[in-house]
């Protein structure tokens, strides 16, 4: 019996979200196949079906992972208007800082794997990292567009570093203090 072509992208998605989650939450080398499939509730067959190999399906996380983050910086532009850079900072230092591993924000949670990753993943992950930073610098204030830039690109780093110490830290007293210190820096940044 074939599918229909929604059911296969259906599936898809599906298995890209539960990959996306295993990653957050055990790192690449820390979840296999079986357990990317498990986590889909399909079989090792049906992942195959989708992704050629763990890797592929790490890549498409992700990337997913960071197309999340630009779309939801986007909806926030939208949303809150002039507003939005405090909105965002508040919810990266909260939310995004006190989520479980598996719902965490890409950017903070995959980087790390990705540094170890093959080259084409790397340029992939670069290339959409660059539309992140693109859509932040496209609201942020500034003189020029390279200072913008600059902007972005220093509060992705602020936050997701900083969410992955304070995420590092065992006593919860320490990582709210970590995320104070955070605040004040990204909104001095900007």
């Amino acid at each position: 019996m074939r599918y229909q072509a929604d059911h296969r992208e259906e599936a898809r998605a599906r298995l890209l979200d539960a990959a996306g989650r295993g990653f957050r939450r055990q790192g690449y080398g820390g979840i296999g196949v079986d357990g990317l499939a498990k986590e889909a509730g399909v079989t090792s067959g049906a992942f195959y079906g989708h992704f050629k190999s763990k890797d592929a399906a790490f890549e498409a996380a992700a990337l997913e992972g960071l197309n999340d983050l630009r779309e939801a910086i986007a909806q926030l532009q939208s949303e809150q208007g002039g507003l939005w850079a405090e909105a965002f900072i508040d919810f990266y230092l909260s939310d995004r800082l006190h989520c479980l591993l598996d719902k965490s924000c890409g950017l903070q949670s995959l980087t790390p794997d990705v540094m170890r990753s093959s080259d084409g993943t790397k340029a992939a992950y670069g290339a959409a990292l660059e539309r992140v930073a693109q859509q932040l610098a496209d609201k942020l204030e500034g003189d020029t567009e390279d200072a913008r830039r600059q902007k972005a690109w220093s509060l992705m780093a602020l936050l997701s570093g900083g969410v992955t110490i304070a995420r590092s830290i065992g006593s919860a007293e320490a990582k709210e203090a970590v995320a104070s210190q955070l605040k004040k820096a990204a909104r001095a940044l900007l």
